[in-house]
């Protein structure tokens, strides 16, 4: 823990699942606590995630903070009223593409298309979206997925399926559109986003808002689309529970989010 300076930091960055939620997709009660006391001494907390806006603001509710969010993975950045600040989409012609190449080549693979707040499925009844919308408390819209449903503007698509199928779609993806971010946030999810969107570029565009510079910034993650925030901090804390990928890119490793490996840290930096 010697690579903490207490008293240096001015705003903490946190992805949320696997981080600041538990493996029952709780906060706990003293991390709120002690959320809620960096609130009223101004030190901003921002969440950042994969999940759209609507997945996001009931969870900045209950901690009890008012902040920016950065959605997507770094695609949408929201002020504290929800309105866009920052965007980057796929547009209708490579969104297309995407699924189309997506459905030849891993048919029984979970495709979701998301922009802004709306979630787009083709069957809501499906296993992974079932179990998507438990975890997330959002209800997805079922839309036909033609050609012309695939020809839309996205922030982000999601696969979700059986890791073997994502390791496969995911090499192929990656050779096939180059161009495009593709990552894995875990093993049977597999996330398609603009080049242009990351969590570091969504925090750098925050800096300015709140007057931080990259020194004085805390970031928390647990997976393989937190790294490039976690380099980018001044302090980037990868969560006991992260792969060893992720904790090899932080500075330290903080206990599991079982723990409360979050609040374990800010009692030790502020």
């Amino acid at each position: 823990m010697d690579r903490i300076k207490k008293g240096n930091y001015k705003a903490v960055f946190t992805d949320i699942d696997g981080t600041l939620l538990n493996t029952s997709h709780q906060v706990p009660k003293a991390s709120k606590e002690r959320i809620r006391q960096l609130d009223g001494q101004g030190i901003p907390f921002v969440l950042v995630s994969a999940r759209m806006p609507k997945g996001m603001i009931g969870i900045r509710d209950e901690i009890g903070v008012r902040a920016p969010m950065v959605c997507y993975s770094g695609a949408l950045v929201v002020d504290a009223d929800g309105r866009a600040m920052a965007s980057s989409v796929l547009d209708e012609k490579e969104t297309k593409a995407l699924c189309m190449y997506i459905k030849q080549e891993e048919p029984e693979v979970s495709l979701n298309l998301y922009y802004e707040d709306s979630w787009m499925v083709e069957d809501k009844k499906e296993y992974w979206v079932k179990q998507e919308m438990d975890i997330t408390q959002i209800e997805a819209d079922e839309i036909p997925f033609t050609d012309e449903g695939f020809s839309r503007k996205t922030h982000k698509i999601l696969c979700m399926g059986e890791a073997d199928q994502i390791d496969r779609l995911e090499k192929n993806l990656v050779q096939e559109f180059p161009e495009i971010r593709i990552y894995k946030s875990k093993d049977t999810y597999l996330e398609v986003m603009p080049m242009a969107a990351s969590k570091s570029a969504a925090i750098r565009i925050l800096e300015d808002i709140f007057s931080v510079q990259r020194e004085e910034i805390i970031a928390f993650g647990d997976g393989h689309n937190d790294i490039d925030m976690l380099q980018y901090a001044g302090l980037g804390v990868a969560m006991g529970n992260a792969s060893v990928e992720v904790k090899e890119a932080a500075d330290i490793v903080t206990k599991r989010n079982d723990e409360e490996g979050l609040r374990y840290i800010l009692d030790r930096a502020f």
